[in-house]
């Protein structure tokens, strides 16, 4: 077969392009004739590869890769190939390898309204919506869940044009480090016996957090700084860090040595590998890292983060990122115990043999899909009606429907209606024995949009709220319900029509419904103080998360937490417990929430608790937790929030007996009260 490879930019030390040689070499191992179309190659040329490079000028990347993408269509307008595959996102590809973060999700979450106005947004939302929209026909090559997720969840990519690869680690970078070459890089670096080398990989520094662990370094207690060293390596400007190092007074314990061919080496010789990442869509170089026996410091915004947890080799922070807890992870593990278990374990680690199988599951799959491209006429897209019309269904899902089902056919689906509102309709049905809930949107007219305007309130005109926060709930490790499928139909927002299916979660009871006995039986024995005890942890962890992440769920009372207990209910076990948050659809998400919001939030889950036996400890334990810090320090700086929680919680009380009409016996009045922030 003949293949196109495209990207812009090919050097030695990129992640990318190291990917993109090592596809390119098993191309060759079978026997393809291969073309390289890029703008800039740095380093050797490949053998029997033809390598064209495409000359390109502009003032910033954009414009660049915009005038790349130009010349690169001209070039392949009189060529013929069996497959385009193209290494940075382009219209007109074949096949995608996924190796970036969602642009799109990454602006939206990051930047104000006014830079989804330039022209860096236009060009780059273009380019990425024409490989992963809904009428795009390129197949896309995925290298971790996380970033997959977001694609699916900014652009509804169907899962037929996805494959997931396995990991990309090459055999040929694993080497046995040994005390020689560990003395002789350590001296070469200038890092006397006793002290600690501190490692940072990648080209990226920006996006790679160079500037977090730089400030990290720096919080270091004077008696660790004085013997702990940084080396940098990557190739990027350099500039900006040296002027925070300086400024930070450390520039004397941080190397940047470049790009480097010897990375191996410098693995064995480290004493610990920060990554502290603001976004990466794999970073390879965490693999390389632990299979080498180095701990890893990173963050959760790595899709490979999860390879360090699952064999236990170093530290994964979570989002949302917070500098004083790298700082404090950062000296923790520079002098903890489990250093050498971290190094046995990632070692143990490598012999797993799933993680070198990328470059041949990837050109398979670029031969199958190449194959049915020339079998079959390639499906010219769909020009859009003028009211869009998006449909996703996840594949198992579609196939229990009938065949090419449509938007329609899903919204009028029949069954048990559980709850019937003003625009909105919840039902539950079966498919091939399994069960759904169907969530149906007809649209809620511009009254109650004007009134929600009214009251400074957003108004909730779809589905498009929860699809949005079940995706982030299920990337920031809270349970919640699987989607099967999403739909939307027609742009005036009063009449607008959505939908989302979600998979039933069986054998649940609500937290609202469980602890509902509390206050008449409270919890006596030691085992079901201590689920008492996580349960309360465990929802002020989940309001903490949301919350930190920009997102509040306006409905955040405790029938929304469902409880799935793996044992009798009468003695339940944490460790075979499960919460799931439900009903997202009024779920607001931003760069940051509010104050506002977060009152409303706790006092929402203050107010549906207030009459199951709750005591002042239990509030307390659940202020330490959501706040993540002592009840000292709460009360010293946070004792103004509280207090307008319980305020409002009191009143959210008070304005549903009113409404009730149901006087407020002192019996009663003293439970809500005495658990109220003390003044």
């Amino acid at each position: 077969m003949r293949f196109a490879f495209c990207a812009y930019k090919i050097f030695p030390y990129g992640g990318l392009s190291r990917d993109m040689l090592r596809v390119i070499d098993e191309c060759q191992r079978r026997g393809h004739e291969l073309v390289v179309y890029c703008s800039e190659w740095q380093g050797p040329l490949l053998n029997e590869v033809e390598v064209r490079i495409l000359r390109c000028h502009g003032l910033t990347n954009h414009t660049r890769a915009a005038a790349f993408h130009r010349r690169l269509q001209k070039h392949l307008a009189g060529e013929q190939f069996d497959a385009i595959i193209g290494f940075n996102k382009m219209p007109g590809l074949d096949i995608y390898y996924a190796a970036d973060y969602c642009y799109v999700g990454r602006a939206i979450s990051r930047h104000r309204v006014m830079y989804l106005l330039t022209s860096r947004y236009r060009y780059y939302g273009k380019f990425e919506r024409a490989v992963f929209g809904v009428d795009s026909n390129t197949k896309i090559l995925c290298l971790s869940e996380r970033e997959k997720s977001i694609y699916q969840q900014f652009y509804q990519t169907p899962d037929n044009r996805l494959s997931m690869l396995p990991a990309n680690l090459d055999k040929q970078r694993l080497t046995e480090g040994c005390a020689r070459t560990v003395s002789r890089v350590r001296s070469t670096q200038g890092v006397p016996d006793g002290s600690c080398m501190l490692l940072f990989v990648g080209s990226g520094f920006k996006t790679k957090g160079l500037d977090r662990t730089i400030r990290a370094l720096a919080a270091l207690p004077e008696e660790m700084l004085v013997k702990a060293f940084l080396m940098v390596v990557g190739q990027d400007n350099a500039k900006p860090f040296r002027r925070l190092a300086r400024r930070l007074g450390i520039l004397d314990r941080v190397h940047f040595l470049g790009g480097r061919s010897d990375v191996p080496e410098l693995l064995h010789a480290s004493d610990l590998l920060i990554h502290p990442a603001y976004n990466e869509n794999s970073g390879m170089i965490l693999l390389e890292a632990i299979t080498a026996g180095l701990p890893v410091l990173t963050t959760d915004a790595c899709g490979y983060a999860s390879h360090i947890e699952c064999a236990r080799a170093g530290r994964v922070l979570r989002s949302p990122f917070v500098q004083e807890a790298l700082n404090r992870e950062l000296a923790r593990m520079l002098v903890s115990d489990e250093r050498e278990n971290w190094r046995r374990n990632g070692l143990a680690y490598r012999a797993n043999p799933n993680l070198y199988g990328m470059p041949t599951y990837a050109v398979d799959k670029i031969e199958q899909w190449a194959r049915e491209k020339n079998v079959a006429p390639r499906p010219q897209p769909t020009r859009r009606p003028r009211g869009p019309t998006l449909l996703w269904l996840r594949q198992d899902f579609q196939e229990a429907l009938e065949p090419h089902c449509t938007f329609d056919d899903v919204m009028t689906i029949s069954g048990d209606v559980y709850r019937e509102a003003p625009g909105r309709r919840t039902l539950r049905f079966t498919r091939n024995g399994k069960a759904y809930f169907l969530k149906a949107h007809s649209g809620v007219g511009w009254r109650e949009i004007s009134k929600n305007l009214l009251y400074l309130r957003t108004p909730v005109i779809g589905a498009r709220n929860e699809w949005h926060g079940i995706h982030l709930l299920r990337r920031l490790g809270i349970d919640t319900l699987c989607v099967v499928a999403y739909g939307l139909s027609g742009r005036n927002p009063a009449r607008r029509r959505s939908f989302i299916v979600t998979e039933e979660v069986p054998a649940t009871i609500t937290v609202e419904e469980y602890c509902g006995q509390w206050n008449t039986s409270p919890p006596t024995t030691h085992a079901r103080i201590r689920f008492k005890r996580w349960l309360i942890e465990k929802t002020a962890e989940i309001a903490r998360t949301l919350h930190r992440n920009g997102a509040n769920h306006r409905d955040f009372y405790l029938c929304h937490f469902l409880l799935k207990i793996d044992g009798p209910l009468d003695n339940p076990v944490p460790e075979k417990t499960a919460i799931y948050v439900i009903d997202l659809h009024r779920m607001q998400l931003r760069r940051r929430t509010p104050t506002r919001w977060l009152v409303k939030d706790i006092a929402s889950l203050y107010y549906s608790g207030m009459n199951i036996g709750l005591t002042q400890r239990d509030l307390f334990r659940f202020m330490k937790v959501y706040d993540d810090r002592s009840l000292r320090e709460i009360f010293a700086n946070r004792y103004q929030f509280w207090r307008r929680v319980a305020n409002r919680a009191l009143h959210l009380h008070n304005s549903e007996r009113r409404k009730m009409r149901i006087p407020d016996s002192s019996v009663e009045r003293q439970t809500a009260v005495s658990t109220t922030i003390p003044h």
